[in-house]
């Protein structure tokens, strides 16, 4: 059948692409391996002639998916997927990396780059040689990455996820009447437009900060491919050279990435912060900690033999920690635990593969004894067929990753990488070793509570068996065990903050001392008097720091960190000038210490001292309207109201709709002292009090209270009715206004989105919980409650208890000489009283005006005290239905994060000092090499 208005020649362009991408990268593997096993060039010819076609065909599938999403053509699962016709095009990049399949071509376009830019270098200028191991690896990543995109079935298992997939050629589509039709796409509504793009992802910093993590993801393979092509040609030191710049260049690009994760989560979430350890962020963090840590013990190695089988541990572990974490956040594991991982779409065996693929080949090259590393390749296989042959995949796994920490050990004993001589205490070497341990303690603790999910998946073929153990023995944790229902931690933050405050204080301290150390020993008294003033200068600041801050004795810990992290920055900030001469191009490794303090500090200074300033002021009790809500850290505020909140008074005076978002428009205004009057009535709790003369409010009432305040023992029930509660300040001049929005999406749910004022010193954050989301409802009040009651019966309202206390028929001449005879008024009085105060009672008359059995109009009675509309909406005999409207409010939250701005400074400067270090490192490598050829 030929149908019409599709352009399924685009998918099957697409699809070819990823055919030929697979075959050129593992024609590129095969040949880069004979490359180095035979060292003839002819071979590597092959290997990059394969390697260039596998280029050419990823940059084909890039274009066709574009041009797919740009278009809107929405046969295509894909594109109806994560695109539609209202998306502002500045989103298409979103779009593109939003899904599996788009997230792993973004991948496997970095890894092109980086395999390209090494052959053209030829792998190493100054150390030759490095092409064909190197390549040999990058190529066979590039073999499973692009499996990612085949979407082919291997017997009953599928192999990745095609983007290329016409939508009536989902399995779940397939043989559908509407399949059968030839002009699907016109005649059926769905297919006129896509599903649309998750609204999280709506925002600029989804342009930037996807590409940049997958680009730090992607650079991680290089010193990975150094290592291996090391341990491969037992160069086990000379790898370092070459792969240094890429590790620090790795270094730079993951951690701007991770930290651009944070600034789109405190700019576009709403939970209140750039952190939430959630599993995603976890994941993306881990390997940058391990990356730190290798590049810190690569520059040990290569000045002396010492911790290289830890470092070398690192470069391969950190690239399989990419590995593992995609596997955590794609493969479906996650579940519900993160709120932006993946739901897995069948990936699960292929990530699976890929992570123990690449975990066996790092065990195997790290056994040096060759004969040692082919009984583990071979005890590999073994248990691949096992799993696949016996169907006991779980079992296999366990058994892989024992025999895989076997090999590990047995290479650690047996493969020479013990250094010769132990270090000084006092050397540069051992405290950069005991760093990159802090690193690695740091890395164990996050992956280990993010990875509560696989234990569950890994207990759970064997629930029986520990079942009857733990009846058998009475071990409550066997029993426990048996269940597979581990849960992360409830409180995720206090939970990583008991582990890494402790070690974070550690590793800052040690970034403070780092520089002023040297290598084999280092004189203490030159040392001490080095970083004298440092430490002066960073107690002085701490002391200000508790006293600003207002730190307690129970918040040692934070205290601590304080110190650590402001010695850090002094200490790296003087060393620009002592150990660098000035010399700000050089200065890289310290700049890059200074920012990476600061980021600590702000961090620690924005979370430790962030202020709830949203709470509960008058109206409803919020955790009445709902269980979400708490009145400590959330404010209501109808529409038209001033409330205090923190230093400011805030308006909610309007709201306005621009495409899906609807803003709501808040004018914060300044908070001025009060002026009393003589005369004037406040209340302070239950207590009335009137104003002996005029003046201004001080800070407390009791200490204006003997001079300016007369109590009133007895006063008329209106006059506390219309009484104001005292307060010292009153609203003044508008200062700022913020409009945070709700982005409406009928599709994945409506997402709020904070809006954020900017100080140097604080920002001020606010984002909506609640509101009424109706951009066509232009009335004053809140979506209407019906209620339906007998007279006599009470109705209890988040604001109000309401009485009905009578009906009533008012048919006199009047209401016939003006309706006419067929209509009747029905008069419902009701007695209404403050839900929050007993003394406030109210009566309302609303009537509803009948045309012989069928209600035609009403008059509302509204109660402005009380927030409050009731309408009549049908009389039956003593049987009243009304509806209760509440005027117009938003929930919202404001939070105040102290600090926040020396957190972003911190990013720059990281950024900025880890580039001036790459430079400085490249410059080196050219200089060696010029030194190299002029000496031949």
């Amino acid at each position: 059948m030929k149908y019409i208005g599709e352009h399924a020649w685009a998918g099957q362009l697409g699809h070819g692409f990823a055919l030929v991408s697979f075959a050129g990268a593992l024609l590129a593997a095969l040949g880069f391996f004979l490359y180095t096993r035979s060292d003839d060039t002819n071979w590597r010819t092959v290997g990059r002639i394969g390697y260039r076609v596998h280029s050419v065909a990823v940059i084909g599938i890039i274009v066709t998916l574009f041009v797919m999403l740009l278009m809107h053509w929405f046969e295509f699962d894909y594109v109806w997927k994560h695109s539609n016709t209202e998306m502002p095009l500045r989103y298409i990049l979103s779009c593109f990396w939003e899904g599996q399949e788009g997230s792993f071509l973004l991948w496997t376009f970095w890894n092109v780059v980086i395999g390209s830019v090494l052959i053209w270098r030829g792998g190493s200028r100054k150390s030759p040689g490095w092409e064909g191991p190197v390549m040999s690896v990058i190529a066979l990543v590039q073999v499973f990455l692009t499996t990612m995109l085949l979407g082919v079935y291997i017997f009953d298992v599928r192999v990745g996820s095609s983007p290329f997939l016409l939508i009536r050629e989902l399995p779940e589509n397939i043989g559908l009447p509407w399949t059968h039709l030839s002009n699907y796409l016109a005649k059926i509504p769905q297919f006129q437009n896509g599903r649309g793009l998750n609204p999280l992802l709506q925002n600029y910093w989804m342009t930037i900060h996807p590409p940049t993590l997958f680009l730090g993801f992607a650079s991680t393979v290089v010193p990975f491919a150094f290592a291996i092509a090391g341990l491969w040609k037992n160069r086990l030191k000379e790898w370092m050279t070459p792969a240094l710049p890429w590790t620090y260049f790795g270094i730079m690009v993951l951690g701007t990435g991770v930290l651009m994760g944070g600034a789109w989560a405190y700019e576009a979430l709403s939970f209140g912060g750039f952190w939430a350890w959630d599993p995603v962020e976890n994941a993306s963090l881990v390997p940058w900690l391990t990356l730190v840590g290798t590049g810190h013990l690569m520059l040990i190695n290569k000045r002396k033999d010492t911790s290289l089988f830890t470092m070398l541990l690192l470069a391969l572990g950190t690239f399989l920690l990419v590995l593992y974490s995609t596997f955590l956040t794609r493969s479906g594991v996650l579940g519900d635990t993160s709120v932006h991982s993946f739901t897995g779409e069948g990936m699960l065996p292929g990530l699976l593969i890929f992570l123990l693929a690449f975990i066996a080949l790092g065990t195997g090259m790290l056994n040096t004894d060759k004969q040692l590393r082919r009984y583990y390749f071979a005890l590999c296989v073994i248990m691949l067929a096992m799993g696949v042959l016996l169907k006991v995949q779980v079992p296999a796994i366990i058994l892989f990753g024992v025999t895989s920490l076997v090999f590990t050990v047995i290479a650690y004993s047996s493969g020479g990488f013990s250094k010769s001589e132990e270090e000084r205490i006092s050397s540069r070497e051992f405290w950069l070793f005991i760093g990159s341990m802090m690193l690695m303690l740091s890395a164990l603790q996050i992956i280990t509570f993010t990875s509560v999910p696989v234990y569950n998946l890994l207990i759970e073929p064997f629930k029986h068996a520990l079942a009857s153990m733990g009846n058998l023995t009475h071990w409550k944790w066997l029993a426990h065990m048996a269940e597979a229902k581990y849960a992360p931690p409830s409180n995720p933050k206090l939970t990583y903050k008991t582990v890494q405050v402790p070690l974070a204080i550690v590793i800052v301290s040690l970034v403070a001392i780092g520089q002023y150390l040297r290598y084999k020993n280092t004189d203490r008294s030159m040392f001490f008097k080095q970083i004298r003033i440092s430490l002066i200068g960073a107690f002085l600041l701490t002391a200000i720091g508790v006293f600003v801050l207002e730190y307690k004795l129970a918040e040692l810990p934070l205290i601590g960190l304080f110190f650590a992290t402001s010695f850090a920055a002094l200490a790296n900030a003087l060393y620009i000038w002592k150990g660098a001469k000035g010399d700000f191009a050089k200065a890289g490794p310290s700049v890059a210490h200074v920012g990476f303090a600061l980021v600590l500090l702000g961090a620690l200074i924005s979370t430790s001292r962030q202020k709830d300033i949203s709470h509960y002021v008058r109206g409803p009790v919020l955790g009445r309207v709902n269980k979400d809500f708490d009145d400590s850290k959330d404010m209501l505020i109808y529409k038209g109201d001033t409330l205090p909140l923190g230093d400011h008074f805030v308006t909610f005076h309007s709201k306005h709709t621009e495409g899906v978002n609807q803003y709501f428009d808040m004018d914060y205004l300044a908070a001025e002292p009060r002026r009393f009057s003589k005369g004037d009535t406040v209340l302070v709790r239950s207590s009335l009090f009137v104003a002996k003369d005029d003046h201004t409010a001080s800070a407390d009432f009791l200490i204006d209270q003997p001079a300016h305040w007369q109590p009133m023992d007895s006063a008329a029930r209106r006059v506390f009715w219309h009484a104001k509660h005292w307060s010292a300040t009153a609203p003044g001049k508008r200062e700022f206004a913020l409009d945070p929005l709700v982005q409406l999406n009928p599709r994945f749910g409506n997402v709020a989105e904070p809006s954020t004022k900017h100080w140097p010193q604080r920002d001020l954050y606010t984002h909506i919980r609640y509101a009424k989301l109706d951009p066509k409802d232009s009335s004053d009040f809140m979506p209407p409650n019906l209620i339906e009651k007998n007279v006599g019966d009470t109705i209890i309202t988040s604001t109000c208890v309401i009485v009905l206390d009578s009906v009533r028929t008012m048919r006199d001449s009047v209401t016939i000489k003006h309706l006419g005879p067929e209509y009747f008024v029905y008069v419902v009085s009701l007695k209404v009283r403050d839900l929050y105060d007993p003394t406030r009672w109210f009566a309302a008359k609303p009537i509803s005006i009948y045309r012989l059995d069928q209600p035609v109009a009403s008059k509302a009675v509204d109660l402005p005290q009380l927030n409050t509309r009731i309408d009549v909406v049908s009389v039956s005999g003593e049987h009243i239905g009304l509806n209760v409207y509440e005027r117009e409010f938003v929930i919202m939250q404001a939070i105040v994060f102290p600090g926040i701005n020396v957190l972003w400074i911190g990013c720059v400067l990281m950024a900025l000092g880890s580039f001036l270090a790459i430079r400085q490192r490249v410059k080196r490598g050219r200089s060696a090499t010029v030194a190299d050829l002029r000496s031949q």
